[in-house]
């Protein structure tokens, strides 16, 4: 739908709807112009029967047809005719007319059913329809018995007065309102034509920017103008476009990190493979470099499993084997995964005090939760800094919440809100350890939401950064979903505890000598 056709049935709507409510209007109108007229002059007839009847009273003897002084009478009668605007006819006992004011057009008889009506009535009756139906032109006409002291009918009275001068007046009315209704019409287009164009207005603006958008200028904007339903429209347009813009920012940097990941243990693998290819490496030093190798394609290895988790997770592929199991366990494995790296770096380990605090969840799910924020903790802990753990469990809410915090630069404030945002990567605050992709963090939050928790991140500049995120707490085992923790019959099978790795050789910090 364009905006021409928008504006165009906005218009023709509005005419249709002025065009009708002014007919009905003028209906309405000339019905009841037309009903107080008519009453009005029956009225006035009436009148003018009562004043007739005063008139001729004592100017007859026993039979009205023997009326005295006719001519002065009807100059009386004349008056009153042409205050009135009416014709006064005066007629006997069996309708024959004795005296009429209107000598020019008036009937030397009258219609016997006006007769009859007039018999049958004590005071004045309307007659319009018998008048009607007999004469030329249609009348209002009142018809009154004259009757004698003891009841008997002496002779009738009637006035007739034209519709046709009713209609004069009526359609002077009519020309008047015509003339109004036009004028209205046409305040009424201009008017409509002006509040279309400014409803079309923004919407031609959104329009306008969406085609921008959609041709690649992904800064379009449109203009938000008050605060009605087009308004927020177009602030909803603005939001979908930024955030559509800043999913385009990420996906370039995105695509930009993946390239130079990929690039460098690439070329290394690369250049230390052609060495030893071309015997540029000594047969004795070949296996150092072979062992560089390895550990550059164990890069590329996490950052294509990254790549994967996140793709599965976006497409839903990601299937939830809930079971109630205890989730030091799964922090145990993690930590102890690690031990070569926090020994090597010096670093103490601080709350490892597993007990049993069981939750209801998804173990591979939480375990690469955990390994995620353990790896990302790792990257910014300084030589000989720490790391700490707690689990902690609120009964009311069947929560439990795990904090995993790490000394070092921390994160500044403006990061925070992001740092869970896909692809984002806030390394160059923390000033050490650029390597990553910006995946870890937003797969962590993922899953934890899917999981039935939450996950936020809190720090201080130059002391510690502490990711904290919680699990829903176990559920009745009765009631417990079968996960791979449970048998065919629904019972927990024993939770197996992680094994314990040797001691180290190497000098270093051991897991099981930091428990503070």
């Amino acid at each position: 739908m364009n905006n021409k056709s928008i504006a165009s049935r906005f218009f023709t709507s509005i005419s249709v709807l002025i065009m009708v409510s002014i007919s009905l209007l003028g209906a309405t109108f000339m019905a009841f112009a037309n009903r107080y007229f008519e009453t009005d002059r029956l009225n006035i007839l009436n009148l003018c029967v009562e004043s007739v009847e005063d008139n001729i009273g004592a100017n007859y003897d026993g039979n009205i047809g023997n009326i005295k002084d006719v001519e002065p009478m009807t100059e009386n009668l004349k008056l009153i005719s042409d205050t009135t605007q009416s014709t006064v006819m005066i007629a006997d006992l069996y309708g024959k007319v004795v005296t009429c004011t209107d000598n020019d057009n008036c009937t030397t008889e009258i219609p016997q059913e006006a007769i009859v009506l007039a018999a049958s009535a004590e005071g004045a009756v309307r007659v319009s329809d018998t008048f009607t139906r007999h004469f030329q032109n249609e009348y209002y006409a009142v018809g009154k018995a004259v009757r004698d002291s003891v009841g008997n009918v002496t002779g009738y009275i009637f006035v007739a007065s034209s519709i046709g001068t009713i209609r004069i007046f009526t359609n002077a009315l009519l020309s008047m309102f015509l003339v109004s209704a036009c004028v209205m019409i046409l305040v009424s287009s201009i008017v409509s034509l002006a509040v279309t164009g400014r409803l079309v207005m923004p919407l031609r603006n959104i329009s306008d920017a969406a085609k921008r958008f959609s041709q690649g200028d992904l800064s379009a904007r449109a203009t938000v103008e008050g605060d009605d339903e087009i308004a927020h429209l177009a602030a909803t347009f603005n939001n979908m476009a930024t955030f559509a813009e800043n999913n385009e920012t990420s996906r370039s940097n995105f695509v930009a990190n993946i390239a130079h990941e990929l690039r460098t243990p690439m070329t290394s693998i690369k250049g230390f493979v052609d060495g030893i290819i071309d015997g540029t490496i000594p047969p004795e030093k070949q296996g150092d470099y072979l062992a560089i190798v390895s550990t550059e394609i164990g890069r590329l290895a996490r950052l294509t499993n990254s790549m994967l988790d996140m793709s599965k997770l976006e497409s839903g592929e990601f299937i939830m084997n809930v079971a109630n199991y205890n989730i030091w366990d799964t922090i145990s494995a993690v930590a102890f995964a690690f031990e070569s790296r926090i020994e090597n770096a010096q670093i103490q380990v601080r709350g490892f005090e597993p007990n049993r605090t069981r939750v209801a969840a998804d173990q591979d799910i939480i375990h690469q939760v955990v390994y995620n924020i353990v790896d990302n903790a790792l990257k910014f802990t300084p030589h000989g800094g720490y790391i700490a753990f707690s689990v902690t469990e609120d009964k009311q809410t069947n929560m439990v919440t795990v904090k995993v915090r790490n000394s070092g630069a921390g994160i500044p404030k403006e990061d925070l809100p992001y740092l869970f945002d896909r692809f984002y990567k806030a390394d160059a605050s923390r000033s050490v350890h650029t390597k990553g992709a910006g995946i870890g963090l937003y797969i962590a939050k993922t899953l934890v939401n899917r999981s039935g928790g939450d996950i936020h991140v809190e720090s201080e500049l130059g002391e510690y950064t502490e990711f904290i995120f919680t699990v829903p707490g176990a559920v009745n085992e009765k009631a417990a979903p079968k996960g791979k923790n449970s048998d065919k019959n629904g019972k927990e099978k024993a939770e197996k505890q992680p094994k314990q790795p040797k001691q180290p050789k190497a000098k270093g910090v051991h897991l099981k000598h930091h428990k503070k």
